[in-house]
């Protein structure tokens, strides 16, 4: 199979890595989402440990078992999809920075079964795409 062309970046991106790229700086915009903040916030409790230094702790909306921070994340219950040209785009940063009934906080572990689970499913059993909302195509 020949190498894809790079045709980006002065030609030392391929298209996947420009848009690796557009996707990845999205997605750490997505950490500073106000909504973000109030997913983090709604699911969080005073951490009562034996760390001193460590001030809260948050539940897992899947296992409901208690974490640190780091060892959770902000899940998308509708998936943002995928990001491959421009035509991607409005409907990728709508899914991405949506509001807060779309995200939940979940522990790293069972973030990964919930990704493993979908990506494992064959291409016509996955949940339907986001951009079909009440039957109709946006």
């Amino acid at each position: 199979m020949p190498k894809p062309p790079k045709t980006r970046c002065s030609g030392t991106w391929t298209e996947a890595r420009y848009w690796g790229f557009i996707r990845s700086a999205l997605r750490r915009a997505f950490t500073r989402y106000p909504v973000n903040y109030h997913v983090r916030n709604a699911a969080k409790r005073p951490y009562k440990g034996p760390n001193k230094l460590q001030k809260n702790e948050f539940q897992c909306g899947v296992c409901k078992e208690w974490f640190i921070q780091k060892a959770t994340q902000v899940h998308h219950l509708v998936e943002c999809g995928s990001l491959k040209s421009y035509a991607d785009l409005p409907g990728f940063v709508e899914r991405l920075f949506c509001e807060a009934n779309n995200l939940q906080v979940v522990c790293k572990t069972c973030h990964n079964n919930i990704t493993h689970k979908e990506d494992a499913k064959p291409k016509r059993e996955r949940r339907p795409k986001a951009s079909r909302v009440g039957g109709k195509v946006r």
